[in-house]
């Protein structure tokens, strides 16, 4: 049992070299599927323990993403069944195929929200989230977007180079000034129209969590009656209620820290659903008090 490049792609997603709920589903479920088609199990026993070792490996680099969380338990009940190595493999596949079929959809699906003319914020970086802009503008929707630059490691500039690129309009704000920002109640020369946030988990009751600012900003957007809306998919909801807030280590903030000085660093932060206009999700726009019925409806299998 060679748990070498299973352990690769975990290193990556800690150290954020794969970042994004979606690309770290994805490369998750890609080095599963090579390795069941590549390596020799001497026993059921023995694949058994590889694909349960491997998957939990995956999981514990980033207990956050229930994306990777249920693609991993997807699979693992096809062993539970009594599948074959390659049936499994085909597993692991035919989830990176369901993820990436959303992707494709989601954008059409978000961009019929976005009119001609609006002004956008997000936070962070969603290829989800940039996908849907990247659409509206396509359609010759002529929108602006404001982004945050997301500190301490700047995801937002990843947005901007994005946006750029496909030729949406652009412009980087900090984020401390992103809930004023998006507040209306106050003189600016600025209106917001809508704000659209990414999303790493979806609890049952629609509560969002996702890159530590959001709290602020959603609580703003909902202060001011500007709809946020969330991008995700069903396949982010944790079912088991045992996510919780990340926290990283203190060093990003200030590795020159002085001694006896404590940092606290959460890298997310939640959404209240009461804030939360829809989800976007590959069955369409969902008001978050329907969530749990709409996962029941499409993915039984993820209900224990």
């Amino acid at each position: 049992m060679n748990l070498t490049n299973i352990q690769k792609i975990a290193d990556d997603i800690k150290t954020i070299t794969i970042q994004g709920a979606t690309n770290i589903a994805k490369a998750a479920c890609q080095v599963m599927e090579q390795e069941l088609r590549g390596q020799t199990f001497s026993s059921p026993e023995e694949l058994k323990d590889f694909v349960f070792t491997a998957t939990e490996i995956l999981i514990k680099a980033r207990e956050t993403e229930p994306l990777l969380r249920n693609g991993m338990k997807y699979a693992k009940s096809k062993l539970n069944a009594g599948s074959s190595q390659l049936e499994i493999a085909d597993a692991f596949a035919e989830y990176y195929s369901r993820v990436v079929r959303e992707e494709e959809c989601r954008p059409l699906i978000g961009a019929d929200l976005i009119n001609d003319g609006e002004n956008i914020v997000t936070h962070c970086h969603s290829w989800s989230v940039v996908k849907i802009l990247t659409t509206a503008r396509n359609q010759g929707k002529k929108i602006h977007i404001y982004n945050t630059e997301t500190r301490p490691l700047y995801q937002g500039r990843i947005t901007s180079a994005d946006l750029l690129k496909a030729g949406v309009p652009d412009t980087m704000i900090t984020d401390d000034s992103a809930p004023f920002f998006v507040d209306n109640e106050y003189d600016s020369h600025i209106h917001i129209h809508k704000v659209f946030l990414g999303s790493d988990c979806i609890r049952t009751n629609g509560n969002t969590i996702n890159k530590v600012w959001s709290f602020a900003i959603g609580l703003s957007a909902w202060h001011s009656g500007i709809p946020l809306y969330i991008v995700g998919s069903l396949l982010k909801v944790d079912t088991t209620g045992t996510i919780e807030i990340e926290t990283r280590a203190w060093s990003e903030l200030r590795p020159d820290a002085p001694q006896g000085l404590d940092i606290l660093n959460y890298a997310f932060d939640l959404v209240p659903a009461k804030y939360i206009t829809g989800i976007i999700t590959e069955f369409g726009v969902i008001r978050p008090e329907n969530l749990l019925d709409e996962v029941k409806k499409h993915y039984p299998w993820m209900i224990d």
